[in-house]
């Protein structure tokens, strides 16, 4: 079953904690491997990639996003 907000109201703060801890090194995972590369002269006024590659923000960064919203 998947969590959301809405099923996390009748927890209490040391459940949310354990909730926030189950995800936290995911989220730091992703974002370890998925940013933003930096500008170089050859990427320059071209569209941003992701370090992975992919158009950015891709996949991977926006569910991390995601993921530190419902958190």
């Amino acid at each position: 079953m998947m969590a959301t907000p809405s099923s996390t109201a009748h927890m209490t703060g040391i459940e949310i904690d354990a909730e926030f801890d189950r995800y936290r090194h995911v989220v730091a995972e992703i974002f370890d491997c998925h940013h933003r590369s930096p500008e170089t002269p050859e990427t320059a006024g071209g569209p941003a990639t992701c370090t992975c590659g992919s158009a950015w923000p891709c996949a991977q960064e926006m569910l991390a996003a995601e993921l530190l919203d419902w958190i």
